[in-house]
C-alpha cells in the first residue's frame, strides 16, 4: 500500500535564491509568460516545503509570491484597458 504522506527533498536554498533572481529578471525584460511558469514553481515550494522553512525563509517567499501575483494581477488590468483604449481610438479614427 502506498504512503499516505508525500515526502518532499529538504529545499534548496540556492535553487529558490536563483528562482527568485530570474522571476525578477523576467519581469524586468516584460516577459510574463516565463515569469508566470516560476512563480508557480516558487509557489509549489511553498506550500510543499511549509514545514522545511524558517520563519523568515517563509515569511521572504511568500512576499515575494504575492507581490508578484498582485503585480501580474495589475499588469493583466493594464494590458486589457491598453487594449481597450486602442479599440476606441482605432474605431474614432475609422
Amino acid at each position: 500500500m502506498a504512503n499516505a504522506t508525500q515526502e518532499y527533498p529538504k529545499i534548496d536554498p540556492k535553487k529558490t535564491k536563483q528562482l527568485i533572481s530570474t522571476l525578477g529578471e523576467l519581469v524586468e525584460k516584460h516577459n510574463f509568460d516565463e515569469a508566470w511558469t516560476i512563480a508557480g514553481q516558487l509557489n509549489s515550494i511553498l506550500k510543499e516545503q511549509a514545514e522545511n522553512l524558517n520563519g523568515a525563509e517563509y515569511s521572504v517567499l511568500e512576499g515575494v509570491i504575492k507581490s508578484y501575483y498582485s503585480l501580474n494581477e495589475q499588469h493583466k488590468k493594464f494590458s486589457q484597458r491598453t487594449y481597450a483604449f486602442a479599440r476606441k481610438a482605432n474605431d474614432v479614427a475609422s
